[in-house]
């Protein structure tokens, strides 16, 4: 789709400029020329249309014609709790809950999670997720991007999901079936779903995140990757309480 993002997109906006990394997309990555209609979002929910007024050597120059009302955000309030995962696997999931209509990602650490980013690495590493969500956003029509969040702790990732439904989950004994924890979604904002790191949740993790409200359930009786389990319970949880399917 000839969609593009730009920030500052608003409704007043009547000729807009398209330059860095959209301007390469546009340009050279599908060749579009004037007169070719396209679509901006701002990652806030707005949409526009509009035709290529120019493309110059560093630009390109947009005359708005109106506006999109294309409904794609889910109603569904879905938080993804997301342990710190190695290599690309947090682009991945980032891509895939764009997709799947996921209102926020957190990341976060435990005592088993592997990667460890410096401070000065740090902005960087949130200007990759954002990018990715972008991409992602642009492919699948959403105009909303999700939330992208980073917890040091699992302390700080259980905190403020008190109006949702709160699931862990359980690869280990004691955990139940999803469809029954599923039920308690009937009266709630919406629903958190912490998913571990590679390793698991040591025992104390899981006693914190127990303590803290979340209920464990299951996905089955076979054991799944992070990024697997967090793509399972997404598309899962959206075809039951959500838009998909």
């Amino acid at each position: 789709m000839r969609r593009f993002y730009k920030e500052d997109l608003s409704e007043r906006s009547t000729r807009v400029d398209i330059a860095g990394e959209e301007f390469y997309h546009l340009k050279k990555v599908l060749r579009l020329a004037q007169g070719v209609q396209v679509f901006l979002f701002n990652g806030k929910g707005l949409e526009l249309s509009g035709k290529i007024e120019e493309v110059g050597k560093g630009s390109a120059s947009v005359i708005i014609e109106g506006s999109s009302r294309g409904e794609r955000e889910s109603p569904l309030g879905f938080v993804l709790l997301q342990a710190l995962l190695k290599g690309d696997r947090p682009e991945f999931i980032i891509q895939k809950a764009t997709e799947l209509g996921i209102r926020e990602v957190c990341f976060y650490n435990t005592s088993r999670t592997i990667p460890r980013v410096s401070a000065d690495k740090e902005a960087s590493r949130q200007a990759r997720w954002k990018k990715t969500a972008v991409e992602a956003a642009k492919q699948c029509g959403r105009t909303v991007l999700p939330e992208i969040n980073f917890a040091p702790d699992l302390k700080g990732a259980l905190k403020g999901h008190d109006d949702n439904l709160k699931l862990l989950l359980w690869e280990k004994e004691g955990a139940a079936g999803l469809k029954d924890a599923l039920k308690g979604a009937r009266g709630k904002s919406g629903i958190s779903v912490l998913v571990g790191p590679e390793g698991g949740l040591s025992p104390g993790e899981a006693a914190e995140a127990t303590g803290a409200g979340f209920v464990k359930a299951g996905l089955g009786p076979r054991i799944l990757r992070a990024e697997t389990a967090a793509l399972a319970i997404m598309s899962i949880v959206q075809h039951a309480l959500g838009d998909l399917g």
